[in-house]
């Protein structure tokens, strides 16, 4: 179980290193190289599996519902949400297309990667800003970097965070 544990840990520290690499590709050149996995191909991904990657990001943010929720309802944010809402399931609906929606959906998966770089910055600076309002930082609090590790775990070690 550890090994597992640790190997879910190695890849989700890779993910944080990259998006944050991703976010100084974006400060000094305004271009990032990041690369969900769905573009882990130089092909153009098929639709069905940027949805996919899409499910799996929205089950991540499950995990932090509260935040993600007040993000969510930030209109400011939501020219970097918009690329997500094409790949969401819309079962029961009424929902029409629209006529070039092959077309918008090579867009959105386009804009997807830049999103989510951008979205993690906001996560940090929203739990940096949420740690600043209740003061003292706890061993067993979450680490203000946003990795996701305890801060006893991650910056609280005296070592440098895992980004």
């Amino acid at each position: 179980m550890q090994t597992v544990i640790a190997a879910v840990m190695d890849h989700h520290n890779a993910i944080i290193a990259a998006l944050d690499a991703g976010f100084k590709q974006i400060e000094e050149r305004r271009t990032a190289h990041y690369r969900p996995l769905y573009l882990a191909t130089s092909d153009k991904p098929s639709h069905d599996v940027v949805r996919i990657w899409v499910r799996g990001f929205g089950k991540a943010m499950a995990l932090a519902l509260e935040r993600w929720s007040s993000l969510a309802e930030d209109e400011r944010l939501q020219p970097l949400l918009t690329p997500f809402v094409g790949f969401l399931d819309v079962t029961g609906s009424d929902f029409e297309p629209a006529d070039n929606i092959d077309e918008l959906l090579d867009e959105a998966a386009t804009a997807i990667p830049r999103a989510t770089i951008i979205l993690r910055k906001i996560a940090q600076f929203s739990t940096a800003a949420a740690v600043g309002r209740r003061g003292k930082i706890g061993r067993n609090d979450p680490c203000p970097c946003g990795s996701g590790l305890k801060y006893k775990r991650c910056c609280g070690t005296g070592r440098a965070p895992p980004n």
